[in-house]
């Protein structure tokens, strides 16, 4: 890893938490304010009939993971953190670990994570694909696979593929009641 920082997956999310969650959510507003100003310019707007099970023209839906389960939610007010990860083929973050819940959509490519216990690997519809048992030293994580990694559990990621990974990483993150921001 000559020429590479070491430095953690968990962290670079830290860093990229704000960055990240302004990057996802543009696009959308635009796209919401595009579909009002085009909803307010036309007055005979077409949708399918409610029984026909698919989006109008134009308009892209992709259900990632459906019935996914987060088994150690924390209780309370939680902010939600949606981060894009990638890794180049080669690179690796070493272990780190987050006291929080959180789940890592893969979107192309693979990386391959440690196998200690407790994660859990979800296909699109939510059927259980794989769980961690520690067992194995390690396991793949392909495409358009979503994981589990519980609160206090250590991760990794390696990119030992020949594509670049990209992944969305969702963080359940409590937030205190009541504290006041210090400066």
């Amino acid at each position: 890893m000559s020429g590479m920082h070491k430095i953690g997956r968990r962290r670079i999310l830290g860093y990229g938490a704000a960055a990240g969650a302004i990057a996802v959510a543009a696009p959308v507003i635009s796209s919401c304010a595009s579909q009002v100003a085009s909803t307010q310019a036309s007055a005979n707007v077409q949708t399918p009939p409610p029984d026909s099970g698919k989006p109008p023209d134009g308009v892209g839906l992709a259900s990632l993971l459906l019935g996914g389960i987060v088994r150690d939610m924390p209780t309370g007010p939680v902010e939600v953190r949606i981060t894009r990860f990638t890794l180049e083929p080669g690179a690796s973050v070493p272990p780190a670990t987050l006291p929080y819940p959180s789940m890592m959509y893969i979107e192309t490519g693979e990386s391959t994570c440690p196998g200690n216990p407790g994660k859990i690997m979800y296909g699109a519809d939510g059927a259980v694909l794989h769980k961690t048992t520690g067992e194995a030293a390690g396991h793949v994580c392909p495409a358009t696979t979503t994981w589990y990694i519980p609160g206090g559990i250590e991760d990794a990621a390696a990119n030992n593929g020949v594509d670049r990974m990209s992944s969305l990483i969702i963080e359940f993150v409590p937030v205190q009641t009541g504290a006041t921001p210090t400066s």
